[in-house]
Formats: structure tokens, C-alpha cells, sequence
């Protein structure tokens, strides 16, 4: 794996299967990393050599996110399965802690739109896979248009 020598600090907020491994990939790369989850089992799940630091503690609580020192944060990523969670949590962290960079999953697609109005960079699992089946879907069609144009010649 590729070591980045950036010392960025980055915040990641649930310790699901997205937060737990985004948290786990970007510590390995060179990232400084917290991960915070109000689930004290969540946290159990992480690798035992994860190399950044773990908060118990629910991020939409202030004090929460000062214990996280999200001040000095480069990145705050939420990634809990609620997206109005998420939405707080970044709002939070961009205007309050002065996070230049925060980025979300957003479960719902109806709500990318407003996340992106407020400044909070989406990622949108369904509009991810929606892209993935249409390009894959698309390059099939041109794989098989160019087999059959080489067919009839």
C-alpha cells in the first residue's frame, strides 16, 4: 500500500463498514485519523493495527468533537447510516470548528441536493451504483455494437 508523507488530520464520525474501513485505509496511507462512534462495540470491530485514535462519544454533542480536538481537523468525514446525522455533524464541523474539508455519505438520495447547497461534499451509494451499472451497461453496448459491426463486414 502507498504511504502518503501528508500529515493531515481527519476526523471520520460512525465506525460502520464505510467509517471502520475509510478510517482504517487512511491511517495506513500516512493520514492522522480519529474515528468517532457513540457505539463503544462499533469500535471493537476495528483492526488491530489500526494506527489512529478511537472517541466514544456521540458527534453531534460539542464537547464530543472537542475531545476529538476537531479544531486542528484538515477533514471531517461522516459516514453513519442517518443521513440529518451527517448533515449536523458537517454543518457542525465546517461552521463551527472551521473544517476546511467535510464530506459525506448520503443514504438517501433525495438529500444530495441539500448537502451540496450547504458546501458538504456527497458521496451517494445509490448514485454511485446507478453510475457504475449505466457505464458498465453502456461499454457492454459499444463491446457488442463493435462485434457486430465487424460481423457484417
Amino acid at each position: 500500500m502507498r504511504t502518503i508523507n501528508y500529515k493531515f488530520y481527519v476526523i471520520v464520525v460512525g465506525c460502520g463498514r464505510v467509517g471502520l474501513e475509510v478510517a482504517y485505509r487512511l491511517s495506513n496511507i500516512g493520514f492522522n485519523v480519529t474515528i468517532v462512534d457513540k457505539n463503544p462495540e462499533m469500535t471493537e470491530n476495528l483492526p488491530e493495527d489500526y494506527g489512529g485514535f478511537v472517541i466514544v462519544g456521540d458527534a453531534t454533542e460539542r464537547e464530543t468533537m472537542e475531545r476529538a480536538k476537531a479544531d486542528k481537523a484538515d477533514i471531517l468525514i461522516a459516514t453513519t447510516d442517518d443521513d440529518t446525522t451527517n448533515y449536523f455533524v458537517c454543518l457542525v464541523g465546517a461552521k463551527i470548528f472551521g473544517i476546511p474539508n467535510v464530506l459525506s455519505l448520503v443514504n438517501n438520495r433525495e438529500n444530495v441536493n441539500l448537502f451540496e447547497k450547504s458546501g458538504i461534499n456527497v458521496i451517494s451509494p445509490v448514485s454511485l451504483a446507478i453510475e457504475s451499472f449505466e457505464r458498465s451497461i453502456l461499454e457492454g453496448i459499444e463491446h457488442l455494437s463493435d462485434f457486430m459491426v465487424g460481423e457484417k463486414r
